[in-house]
C-alpha cells in the first residue's frame, strides 16, 4: 500500500469510523480490527505529514518594493514599540522625521504592530512603509514608492503630493522653464488640492514666460486655483486685476489719522455683528485668505512697512496682517507684528491650518524667529499651539529660540514646585521641538516631575540620541 492509497482509501475510513465501514485494505494492516485501525492511523499520519501538498494552479505573489534604507537596529525595536504605545502625535511625528533624516525604516516584522504609525507617516518612512500603507489600495489609486532623493522627471507623477511639491520647487530653482513644463503635462490629471499646492511652486523664479500657463488656469473650476493664478499674474504684469475679496474687506476697514505734530494713518477692522468673539479668528482668516499683502497696502494707501503702526491699536487687524505676512513670506513684517501681539501663533494654531507654510529649513528658522517671542508671553501657551508649531517646523526649533522658551517665565512657572507641572502632552511637544544640544537641559528640568508625566518625553529624547549616534 502506497501513500496515495492511504490518503484516498484509508483516511476516509478512519474519519468516518472503522466500526461502521470496515475495509479490506484496512484489515490487512493488523491481525485484528483494533490493531489494523491503529496501524492505519499511524501510517496515515506519517503520510499526511511528509507528503507535499498539491501545487495550486495560481499564485498570489506579493512583490515588495526595493528599499535601500537600513532597518532600525534590533536593540531599538522594543524601545520604539514602547514609545509609540499611547503617545501623542508630536512624539510619533518626531520619531518619523528622525527616521527620515537618518534614512532608517521600521523592521518588517513590526509593521503590523505599528500599522497606524506607518500609515500616517508612510512618506517619511520610505518605500517599504509606503507599500504597506497602500497594500489594500486599488491599483488605480495607488502611488509609486519613492524616497525623496529617488524622484526623477519620469517618476515624479507617481510620488506622494508632499514629495512632488518639494521636487517641483527644487526644479524651479534650478530650471524654471522645466518646472513649469513638468506641471503643464500633469495639470489635467491633478485634483483641486494638488493643483493649488503645485501651482504655488511657480512663485519661485516667477517670470513673464509663465504668463500663458497662468492665464489658462484662470478658467479652472476651483476658486482657490483661480485666485492663486490671479495673484501670480498680478505679480508678473505688475498691474493687479480687481480682487473682489479685497473690495469686501475694505468696506469694513475704517481709515483715520491720529497724532498731534505728525499725523499717522490708523486702520480699524469692524467685525460683523453676527461674528462672536470666539469666531473672530476664523472669520478673519476666511476674509483675508485671498488677499496679498502688497495689494492690501495699495488699497489702504499705505506703505507695507507702515502697516504695523497703522494697525497697532486693532488686534484683529494686526492678526490679519500677521496672516498675510506669514503666507507671503514677509517674515520681517511678521516679526514686527508679533512684537505687538505675541500670541499670534497661538491664534493661528486654532485655525485648523493643516497646510505647511514653509518650504525649507532656512525658511522655517526665519519664520520661527519672527513668530515665537517667549520673553513677551504672559499666559501659559496651550497645548494645541505647541503641537501646531511642531507640525509647521517639521523638526526641532532653532537652539536660540528653544533656549529662550526653556528660560521663559511661563515655562519655569509651570515647572514650579507648588504646581503639578506641565501636562504630559506639552512635555512631549517640548521634547519633540527640542534640538540636540538642549536635550540635557530639558532632562534636568523634567527630573523633579513624576514618571507618568515625563516618561514618554524623556524616552523620545533617549531614542533620538541613539538614532543620531548611528551616523
Amino acid at each position: 500500500m502506497n501513500a496515495e492509497e492511504l490518503k484516498s482509501r484509508v483516511v476516509p475510513v478512519l474519519l468516518s469510523g472503522t466500526r461502521r465501514e470496515p475495509d479490506a485494505k484496512l484489515l490487512t494492516l493488523g491481525h485484528d480490527n483494533k490493531h489494523a485501525a491503529l496501524n492505519a492511523l499511524s501510517l496515515a499520519s506519517q503520510a499526511l505529514r511528509f507528503t507535499r501538498p498539491p501545487v495550486p494552479k495560481e499564485f498570489a505573489v506579493e512583490s515588495w518594493p526595493h528599499d535601500e534604507r537600513h532597518i532600525v537596529p534590533g536593540q531599538m525595536r522594543s524601545k520604539i514599540l514602547r514609545l509609540l504605545d499611547r503617545c501623542t502625535d508630536d512624539t510619533a511625528r518626531a520619531l518619523a522625521l528622525a527616521l527620515e533624516r537618518q534614512k532608517l525604516r521600521p523592521h518588517p516584522f513590526d509593521l503590523p504592530k505599528l500599522d497606524g504609525f506607518v500609515r500616517r507617516y508612510a512618506e517619511q518612512l520610505g518605500p517599504t512603509a509606503q507599500y504597506w500603507a497602500q497594500r489594500d489600495t486599488t491599483a488605480q489609486k495607488s502611488r509609486g514608492y519613492f524616497d525623496a532623493d529617488e524622484l526623477t522627471v519620469e517618476t515624479w507623477i507617481e510620488a506622494p503630493l508632499r514629495k512632488r511639491v518639494k521636487f517641483l520647487k527644487e526644479l524651479r530653482r534650478r530650471t524654471p522653464e522645466a518646472g513649469r513644463q513638468l506641471l503643464e503635462k500633469s495639470w489635467t490629471a491633478e485634483n483641486p488640492d494638488s493643483r493649488v499646492q503645485l501651482l504655488a511652486a511657480l512663485r519661485i523664479e516667477l517670470s513673464a514666460e509663465d504668463k500663458p500657463f497662468l492665464e489658462s488656469t484662470q478658467k479652472d473650476r476651483a476658486p482657490r486655483v483661480r485666485e492663486l493664478a490671479r495673484r501670480l499674474l498680478s505679480a508678473v504684469t505688475g498691474a493687479g486685476a480687481e480682487n473682489p475679496a479685497l473690495a469686501v474687506c475694505m468696506e469694513r476697514i475704517k481709515k483715520s489719522k491720529s497724532g498731534v505734530l505728525k499725523k499717522h494713518i490708523a486702520l480699524k477692522l469692524e467685525l460683523p455683528a453676527t461674528v462672536k468673539e470666539h469666531e473672530a479668528n476664523h472669520w478673519i482668516r476666511e476674509q483675508f485668505a485671498e488677499i496679498a499683502l502688497d495689494e492690501f497696502a495699495r488699497a489702504c494707501e499705505c506703505a507695507e512697512s507702515d502697516l504695523v503702526d497703522a494697525t497697532r491699536k486693532d488686534d484683529n487687524l494686526s492678526f490679519a496682517l500677521a496672516l498675510m505676512a506669514a503666507r507671503d513670506g514677509r517674515f520681517d513684517l511678521l516679526g514686527a507684528v508679533t512684537d505687538e501681539i505675541p500670541d499670534a501663533w497661538g491664534r493661528m494654531s486654532g485655525l485648523n491650518w493643516e497646510d505647511s507654510l514653509l518650504d525649507d529649513a532656512e525658511q522655517r528658522r526665519t519664520w520661527a524667529e519672527a513668530l515665537i517671542k517667549p520673553k513677551k508671553w504672559l499666559p501659559a501657551i496651550p497645548f494645541p499651539a505647541w503641537s501646531w508649531l511642531h507640525q509647521q517646523m517639521e523638526g526641532p526649533l532653532p537652539a536660540p529660540i528653544m533656549s529662550e522658551i526653556l528660560s521663559s517665565a511661563v515655562w519655569k512657572d509651570q515647572l514650579g514646585e507648588e504646581k503639578k507641572g506641565p501636562s504630559l502632552e506639552i512635555i512631549q511637544a517640548i521634547c519633540a521641538l527640542c534640538p540636540r544640544e538642549l536635550r540635557a537641559t530639558v532632562r534636568t528640568q523634567l527630573e523633579p516631575l513624576g514618571l507618568e508625566r515625563k516618561d514618554k518625553g524623556t524616552m523620545l529624547l533617549d531614542i533620538l540620541d541613539e538614532l543620531e549616534s548611528l551616523i
